[in-house]
């Protein structure tokens, strides 16, 4: 094996670099200010100890002591992991894009991205992966607040917004163009009556009569508040709750309310995503990392299918 030792990261919110529209905004694009100013320690997310049965480990504040906050190699480009860098009290002496297969014996940083549009995220990550004990007692608690003991299903609606809405719309599924839940240009949307009839589609065949909304909409939003009118029509009940999990995590960025609704969705009879969207595909891999590979499906996909 390879005699290795991970430092454990910090985690960012996601916050690429964006054209902003607000009014004032910078003409070029940039990083969302209150976002980059947030960063969480890696113990309030995954949980240490498990990670520790699979590889050794050291707390990033020892190793900046050890590494005099300087890093000798960075796998990267210079501009690539800025915030990172600063979150983390680090600074890098060099930057390389070469290959990380190649021997390196120095101390180094190496940023990559697990996903994959076609593949998701390949779900043997999920085995050294545990949710932290916080937000595991969160889940066991909201999982008893809203469902008793009764089983469920989830879905995850990744609607447009204003950063994603003019790029979020050119997608395809074996070359064929698709709509995407995502998309916000009016025309290559799944809207709120073609969303409600594919999760019928689920609920129907899981025959199931609770589901329960992860999404990036408020839960007061008027095209959830439709798709849950249309769905009690058939005898369906629809929660929301990401502001009944704020106030009890006291959360007020809304990072670990995220954390939580995955870990319902992973243990939902049944899931239905946005194929796009990186959040969906935790919960899959998630949900597969479980065995659970059925009953899992994508909003994007079953339009293709005709159901819509």
């Amino acid at each position: 094996s390879l005699n290795r030792t991970l430092v454990l990261p910090i985690w960012l919110p996601h916050n690429p670099k964006f054209l902003h529209l607000h009014q004032g905004a910078p003409p070029e694009p940039s990083r969302d200010k209150f976002l980059d100013s947030l960063a969480y320690p890696f113990e309030s997310t995954f949980d240490p100890e498990h990670l520790s049965h699979f590889v050794r480990t050291i707390d990033l504040q020892t190793f900046r002591t050890l590494a005099d906050s300087k890093l000798e190699q960075c796998l990267a480009h210079e501009d690539g992991f800025d915030s990172y860098l600063r979150h983390s009290g680090l600074a890098c002496e060099n930057y390389s894009t070469a290959d990380p297969n190649v021997p390196l014996s120095s101390i180094r940083f190496l940023g990559y991205h697990s996903f994959d549009h076609e593949v998701g995220t390949r779900d043997k990550y999920y085995e050294y992966l545990r949710w932290a004990p916080r937000l595991l007692k969160a889940a066991d608690w909201a999982s008893e607040m809203l469902f008793n003991g009764s089983t469920y299903v989830a879905a995850h609606i990744r609607v447009a917004d204003a950063h994603w809405e003019h790029t979020d719309c050119h997608h395809t599924i074996n070359s064929q163009a698709v709509a995407s839940v995502s998309c916000g240009d009016g025309v290559n949307a799944i809207n709120y009556s073609s969303i409600a009839q594919e999760l019928w589609y689920m609920l129907k065949v899981t025959d199931q009569k609770l589901l329960y909304v992860a999404t990036n909409m408020n839960c007061t939003d008027i095209r959830l508040m439709r798709i849950a009118l249309m769905l009690s029509r058939r005898d369906i009940r629809l929660l929301c709750a990401k502001d009944m999990v704020r106030e009890h995590l006291g959360d007020s960025e809304g990072y670990f309310v995220s954390l939580v609704e995955q870990e319902l969705c992973a243990r939902a009879h049944a899931f239905v995503g946005s194929k796009y969207s990186t959040w969906t595909d935790t919960v899959w891999g998630l949900r597969l990392h479980a065995s659970k590979t059925s009953n899992n499906w994508m909003f994007e996909e079953l339009w293709a299918l005709g159901v819509k």
